[in-house]
């Protein structure tokens, strides 16, 4: 009597063995992420670290000037000196007898740690000039208790944000890992159940599997699309921005091209929304992304970051065409916009603001371009808007093309 099953044991062991191998490489992937987010921890502790040694500076400081003959200023600057160490440790890593500091990336962050550090500098300071010339009824002592307190505060602050980072990161490593586990669960009982069904009917089996690599593969595709894609205006989100921005920065850093970064904010967009609704504001920027794509040249980048706010990547192999480049682009739009941007309901026109900031001479850190093309924009606004200027580091004197634009007919919206 021949034997048959209807069980396909080869392939469901595989599928167990996979199921296993990729349950452990979960749980090792979980392993290392909390290992990494503990080298972080001491951040945390270099911020204790600070409020401690400030407190002992100052607490000896105070016996000093008592006539407290045991503590020396040496002490005093000892304390001082190791609370900017931590604070510099934060920033830009460092390693003693505690453990091992990493560079704080986060710029939010970063930037509370350097006022910290400036704070400290200044509590220094005053210390150095109080002990060098005493005097009781200066205005030393009051400057250096409150500039104690601020630095308190701040370093409170400090610890309280960064165990919040850090609790942030933890949960998304954790929320990630979660979602991969369950994926890789369905993905094992889809198999599972196919290739049970696979002894019963291998013709349909694989023309189902081919139905569903199909329709995976457009998903993807689809997925792709929608995570690099701006959904309103159709052009790259800041995601797809940077992987642009990244390409062209090698170029720059082998001296094969020159990039600017150029930040545009529509000026007095929010009344639009005000008084015509959001309907209308998605059209005005709609039509503006238009308006602006018509006059770039292939391979130049428009991107929308977010709101009426856009970032524009231009390359030129000098930095004369670059400059020739992205002003004869702002103000082939400026003449464009001279028309209204909108008919319905009422004629609506716009203008702009924009600033630039152009590798390799400001930077080449596609984070630092784009915020000193946000300062080089605000210059611009506070000139009077409808302005481009480029960003310059004494801020003092830049680059303008102004971008003057003609008085709405009788009837339009005056914005």
């Amino acid at each position: 009597m021949k034997r048959t099953t209807n069980t396909p044991t080869i392939p469901l062991l595989l599928i167990g063995m996979t199921a296993i191998l990729s349950i452990l490489l979960l749980l090792y992937i979980h392993v290392i992420s909390k290992s990494t987010s503990q080298k972080y921890v001491p951040w945390v502790d270099a911020s204790i670290e600070i409020k401690l040694e400030t407190t002992l500076s100052h607490l000896w400081f105070e016996e000093i000037l008592s006539g407290d003959s045991v503590r020396s200023i040496d002490s005093v600057y000892h304390h001082i000196t190791m609370a900017k160490w931590y604070a510099t440790a934060i920033l830009d890593g460092g390693k003693n007898d505690q453990g091992t500091y990493y560079p704080l990336k986060n710029a939010e962050l970063r930037a509370k740690v350097n006022k910290l550090l400036y704070s400290l500098q200044k509590f220094h300071n005053i210390t150095t000039v109080r002990y060098q010339f005493p005097d009781k009824n200066s205005k030393s002592d009051q400057q250096l208790d409150a500039l104690f307190v601020q630095i308190m505060e701040d370093a409170d602050l400090l610890e309280v944000e960064l165990k919040q980072h850090i609790a942030s990161e933890n949960h998304s490593q954790n929320a990630l890992l979660f979602m991969l586990f369950i994926a890789i669960c369905f993905m094992c009982f889809i198999s599972a159940y196919s290739v049970w069904r696979f002894t019963d009917n291998r013709t349909r089996y694989l023309k189902q599997l081919s139905s569903a690599h199909h329709q995976i593969s457009e998903q993807y595709t689809q997925l792709k699309t929608l995570a690099h894609t701006d959904q309103l205006t159709g052009i790259p989100n800041r995601k797809m921005l940077e992987t642009f921005a990244n390409q062209a920065l090698s170029k720059v850093n082998r001296g094969d091209k020159w990039l600017s970064v150029t930040f545009i904010d529509l000026d007095f967009f929010k009344p639009i929304n005000d008084q015509f609704g959001h309907n209308v504001g998605d059209k005005v920027l709609v039509n503006f992304t238009k308006a602006i794509k018509a006059q770039l040249r292939e391979g130049d980048i428009l991107s929308r970051l977010a709101g009426d706010e856009f970032i524009l990547l231009i390359e030129a192999d000098s930095e004369t065409q670059l400059h020739e480049s992205l002003n004869r682009i702002i103000t082939r739009v400026q003449q464009q916009l001279l028309q209204p941007i909108l008919t319905t309901p009422v004629d609506i026109h716009v203008r702009y603001s924009a600033g630039s900031a152009v590798a390799p001479t400001d930077s080449t850190d596609f984070e630092t371009l784009v915020h000193y093309a946000d300062i080089a924009m605000y210059d611009s606004k506070k000139n009077g808007r409808g302005q481009h200027h480029y960003y310059s580091e004494t801020n003092s004197y830049q680059e303008e093309l102004a971008l003057e634009i003609t008085k709405p007919e009788a009837g339009a919206a005056r914005l």
